[in-house]
């Protein structure tokens, strides 16, 4: 049974009480009963009850333990009984405090309608003070989070008065909150507000609506300095009996703006800096959408018909096709953004120019999706002027060629004149057609020489790439060489493995070769061994050439592919066919290394990946080897 249905009954004679508890318990009550006014003091201490007091104890006046009793509890309801009716019993006991009192003789009816009554006002009583235990317990809790809170919050009154301000707004607009308690709003606003404010805040009054309820907007503060700065309001309103109050939370705008601004410039230079590279820039997802392109790229890639290249596909941009374009991006989710730029990924040919480029991650680390970035550079006139060196160092070398090919055609021409003036005096017609024959032998042997030739002489840059066999290439430029009259003596040996075709430039690939070889048979003077060696490699095609030459010293192994660099004597080289070899080998991603040892000769290895075929596997070369 809950603590308000407890009756304790305070009265000397014990046969008055056991009736009384009687009465009481068979309405349900928990009843106690004490004799004397100091043990009814000492229940309450304990309890909660409505007391039904005896005017006349044997230890105090029942006035004074009823004011001992409200002492304790001013909710108590203390019914006072009495067989004395006079004025200070009655009158002084209800100016005390006493919620009732009953005359004896006791009348059941009364004593229980007095006692229901004093019970429901004992359990309003608690209620009450539950919710204002409550109420208050709300009222700090509201007042702490207002006093933590990191933004100012403001409550004004329906004239713009300040009556609150937290430790927030102290700090914001630099006022403690006993100077700044009573002053209008105006005074945290920057002039150009004000009169808007008074408008506002009328408005306000009159029709309960603003603007601004509901919504957060970014205005200026003023602070206790003078100082103007950005903050950022949302307003609130409610109606009390004194009118319409209102509180704003103000949050101060001063970092982010900072940062924003920072932010801007920032963005502003990037922009200005990628404008102004010489290079076309596209930023594209993994999927291949390209979500920025610089002005350089929409000039050199869009047109007025595409329009603007941001949303298109980078496979509708660039020759690339989509296995390329996944094979780039799995490759570069392995990588950072950091890592070192390099050569280039690869090169494509748009609108007529002739463009390199390389990619490279552009997503924060740890981000789910993968953006990729390309730059771009025009190196058409590069390639020109690349093409024209190579065939100027192709034509550079045709005067050894040459010789030697003038002895070749020599021997088939002495056959044919020799041969001809035979028939010219042969009556026989079946040797005539024999001879006739010989002479044909002659001549196709010529037109070999002649158009294999002609083949090297030819400007590469004006050939389209084709499936190339590397091994064929090998045995050609070596057969080419052989012909030189700095061959000699040199004895050629061959392992030579089919190896998977290569997609180039057949007349590139024959320039590299016999740059090599010849390199190769002049370290010899013409006497030594020269091999020859093509295998498959993986996804590879690797060719040797291996000479039993001088040999170079280290020093000058990491200078042989530079520019200009040559260890022959002046007037006998460029020095410039090593460095069109490896520009020829990397045009097609492939690598050219070099082992040398002074006295014992010089290797040179390359080694080209090879692109698979649309059917998913590399085509291969089976031609008989060189014998």
């Amino acid at each position: 049974m809950s603590h308000q249905d407890m009756i304790l009954i305070v009265d000397d004679d014990p046969d008055l009480r056991e009736v009384l508890r009687d009465l009481l318990q068979h309405e349900g009550y928990q009843v106690h009963d004490v004799g004397s006014g100091a043990a009814a003091v000492d229940r309450a201490r304990q309890d909660r009850y409505a007391v039904l007091l005896d005017m006349h104890l044997p230890d105090a006046h029942g006035q004074t333990v009823l004011q001992r009793l409200r002492e304790l509890d001013a909710a108590l309801p203390v019914i006072v009984v009495t067989g004395h009716v006079t004025d200070d019993n009655t009158v002084g006991s209800l100016m005390k405090g006493a919620f009732a009192y009953i005359t004896k003789p006791h009348k059941p009816d009364e004593i229980r309608a007095t006692v229901r009554r004093a019970v429901s006002v004992r359990a309003l009583a608690e209620r009450s003070e539950t919710f204002q235990t409550a109420l208050s317990e709300s009222e700090q809790r509201f007042q702490c989070l207002v006093e933590s809170a990191h933004d100012a919050i403001i409550v004004a009154d329906p004239q713009g008065i300040i009556v609150s301000w937290n430790k927030s707004a102290e700090r914001m607009f630099q006022y403690a909150e006993p100077e700044i308690v009573g002053r209008p709003l105006t005074t945290i606003m920057p002039p150009k507000y004000r009169e808007a404010h008074r408008r506002g805040l009328a408005h306000l009054n009159a029709t309960g609506e603003s603007r601004l309820l509901g919504h957060t907007v970014e205005l200026e503060g003023l602070k206790k300095d003078g100082t103007i700065f950005p903050t950022e309001l949302s307003l609130a309103t409610w109606p009390t009996q004194h009118g319409r109050f209102f509180s704003g939370i103000i949050r101060d705008l001063t970092e982010r703006k900072e940062a924003h601004d920072a932010l801007r410039r920032a963005h502003d230079l990037v922009e200005t800096i990628l404008a102004s590279l010489p290079g076309a820039i596209l930023i594209a997802d993994q999927d291949g959408t390209i979500v920025y392109a610089n002005p350089l790229a929409g000039r050199a890639f869009g047109s007025a018909e595409t329009g603007p290249l941001t949303g298109r596909n980078v496979l509708d941009v660039l020759p690339l096709r989509p296995p390329e374009w996944t094979m780039l991006v799995q490759g570069l989710k392995n990588l950072s953004a950091r890592s070192p730029v390099g050569q280039p990924d690869g090169e494509c040919a748009v609108k007529d120019r002739v463009y390199q480029y390389r990619a490279f991650p552009m997503s924060p680390r740890g981000a789910e999706r993968l953006q990729v970035g390309l730059v771009l550079w025009d190196v058409t006139e590069q390639k020109q002027l690349q093409d024209h060196l190579i065939q100027a160092e192709k034509l550079a070398s045709l005067g050894t060629l040459v010789s030697g090919m003038a002895h070749e055609i020599n021997n088939p021409m002495q056959g044919i004149l020799g041969t001809a003036e035979v028939v010219l005096e042969e009556q026989d017609p079946e040797k005539i057609k024999e001879y006739a024959r010989d002479i044909v032998e002659y001549s196709q042997h010529i037109a070999t020489l002649v158009r294999n030739f002609c083949a090297y002489a030819r400007p590469s840059f004006r050939e389209d790439e084709t499936e190339v066999d590397v091994r064929e290439r090998l045995m050609e430029a070596a057969k080419m060489v052989q012909r030189s009259p700095h061959f000699g003596q040199v004895e050629i040996v061959t392992h030579l493995d089919p190896v998977p075709l290569l997609r180039a430039r057949r007349a590139e690939i024959d320039q590299v070769f016999v740059n090599l070889i010849s390199n190769a048979v002049q370290a010899m003077n013409g006497r030594g061994r020269l091999t020859l060696t093509t295998r498959p490699d993986g996804p590879s095609a690797t060719a040797t050439i291996t000479d039993s030459g001088c040999g170079m010293p280290k020093h000058l192994m990491t200078k042989i592919f530079d520019p200009f660099f040559t260890t022959k004597d002046p007037g006998e080289g460029t020095g410039l066919g090593l460095s069109i070899v490896h520009k020829i080998v990397s045009k097609y991603s492939g690598t050219i290394k070099v082992q040398s040892e002074e006295g014992k000769g010089t290797t040179f290895i390359l080694q080209f990946p090879i692109e698979k075929n649309p059917a998913g596997g590399a085509s291969w070369s089976n031609r008989p080897t060189l014998h």
